[in-house]
């Protein structure tokens, strides 16, 4: 008979990774285009932010409100691993990431091809992916018992098992004189929900974790400027959901 207390604690744990549908990983390596920052990157305790970062303590965010935001890029090390239909699937993920980036940053910012005074210019590359095992990833999220061991999974090794994942790079700098504003390495893997419209999409952990980066990345720059009003990004299903 499983004790009491691993009935409690398989119960939390499903609390805490079964309601969101993506969620930070236990780490995160970089080893694309931010190394020559390396240094530089600290851990952050934030779900809102990346797990690595570092951002210019004598930035003045004020006098920025322009954006030259560039073309996701996916790593050419980690993209020559992938089969052609895999490319393909990864560069259309990009390009609707870009487009959620860009429209949630035009909100806040005026979005400029050229730089000029006040403009920031903002990269993003897409290091690393991996597709969800989907028939096993919906098995473990529909039985309990099996979502209950699989987050306990999740909490010792940091990732469900059978979810995908996805790692990103981003620096942001002055796009006029090329001072770094702010850099960071970031990390995200599927959560343990079965209410999620892509649940049987094996892309659909990226998807939603590329979708929460569009919504913090405009929550950041929102708090770097010193607003009140930064709305913060949603990773639980009940937030996100939309049929």
């Amino acid at each position: 008979m499983v004790p009491t207390q691993m009935m409690l604690f398989g119960a939390l744990a499903v609390l805490m990774t079964g309601c969101v549908s993506t969620m930070h990983a236990r780490d995160v390596q970089q080893h694309g285009p931010i190394s020559e920052h390396q240094t530089l990157l600290t851990d952050v305790n934030d779900d809102r932010a990346a797990l690595k970062a570092y951002r210019n303590p004598v930035a003045n965010w004020r006098a920025y409100d322009k954006i030259l935001l560039e073309p996701i890029t996916i790593g050419e090390d980690f993209a020559s691993t992938l089969k052609p239909e895999q490319r393909e699937d990864l560069k259309k993920l990009s390009e609707s990431f870009y487009t959620k980036l860009h429209d949630n940053l035009s909100k806040e910012y005026q979005l400029v091809e050229k730089p000029t005074a006040g403009t920031m210019r903002y990269r993003v590359a897409i290091t690393h992916a991996e597709q969800s095992w989907t028939p096993l990833a919906v098995l473990t999220k529909a039985v309990w018992q099996l979502q209950a061991a699989n987050s306990l999974w999740a909490l010792t090794r940091g990732k469900p098992a059978f979810a995908g994942e996805v790692t990103a790079e981003f620096t942001i700098t002055d796009a006029v004189t090329g001072e770094l504003l702010e850099v960071g390495v970031d990390r995200r893997v599927g959560g343990q929900t079965l209410l999620d419209r892509e649940v049987f999409n094996s892309w659909g952990d990226v998807k939603n974790s590329l979708n929460y980066w569009a919504d913090s990345s405009a929550y950041r720059l929102c708090g770097a400027r010193g607003d009140a009003n930064c709305v913060e990004p949603k990773a639980r299903w009940m937030d996100i959901l939309h049929f």
